[in-house]
């Protein structure tokens, strides 16, 4: 859908009724867009498959909220003014969203929302300015965590509740193993969400574990060897020999 900056948008002559706007999607009003360029179906749904399923999300939600702002305000979403987007964010910022929650609607709707004379509704130069600005305005807050002593968490698991390993329950055993991999694979939430106990990605050997994510997981870095990279867990203490070593961490144990 192609608008103007103006506050008169610019609209197709001739163009079809088009439904109630709070009632498409993101996805669909994109693909309308896209099918004004001359774009086939497939050629779209291939572009659409370019973002991962949480941004998806992200922008259906943005886009819906953006609708429900415009019927509120006698506004067409899908033709919206820089007046208008701008309004829009403004109300965003005077409610509390932070400069990157802002960055991330313009992101969504821009996906949408097109003007003459711009790639992206983003790079309008007051568009622009008015992100620095609200970042100038609402700096992001620099969280400032307790320190935490690792050498003391480990010690903790190596002791009841979390040992002996034999008879801890199941719940303790899996947040026992759960943070012991977080912590030494530094691997990113959905990446370590994507690991699975099926036997061809959970392959134990005398002397490690190696644990492979689904196939069906898209990473962050969509590239083969990112996709490939096998997370390699050794054991501590495969073969002890003192009862002090039967306490060490293992990760063979562990994962069994």
């Amino acid at each position: 859908v192609h608008g103007g900056p103006q506050n008169s948008p610019h609209t197709r002559a001739n163009s079809p009724p088009q439904p109630s706007v709070t009632a498409i999607s993101c996805l669909e009003a994109e693909r309308r867009r896209l099918a004004e360029d001359k774009l086939s179906a497939r050629v779209i749904s291939t572009i659409q498959a370019a973002r991962r399923p949480s941004t998806r999300r992200i922008y259906e939600a943005t886009w819906r909220a953006f609708s429900r702002w415009g019927t509120k305000k006698g506004i067409n979403p899908l033709t919206a003014s820089l007046s208008q987007l701008l309004e829009f964010l403004q109300d965003g910022l005077n409610r509390g969203l932070s400069p990157n929650t802002l960055r991330r609607q313009v992101a969504a709707l821009a996906s949408v929302i097109h003007w003459k004379g711009f790639k992206s509704i983003s790079h309008h130069p007051s568009v622009k300015d008015f992100l620095k600005g609200a970042t100038n305005l609402s700096p992001p807050v620099i969280h400032r965590y307790p320190t935490w002593d690792l050498n003391k968490v480990l010690v903790a698991l190596s002791k009841e509740p979390f040992e002996p390993i034999q008879t801890v329950s199941l719940r303790l055993l899996s947040y026992k193993v759960a943070f012991l991999i977080a912590i030494t694979s530094a691997r990113r939430i959905s990446e370590l969400a994507a690991l699975s106990v099926q036997k061809d990605l959970c392959i134990f050997h005398p002397d490690r574990v190696v644990l492979r994510t689904d196939p069906s997981f898209i990473p962050k870095i969509n590239t083969t060897f990112h996709r490939a990279q096998e997370l390699i867990l050794p054991s501590f203490c495969p073969r002890p020999s003192h009862p002090r070593e039967h306490h060490v961490i293992n990760w063979m144990l562990g994962g069994r």
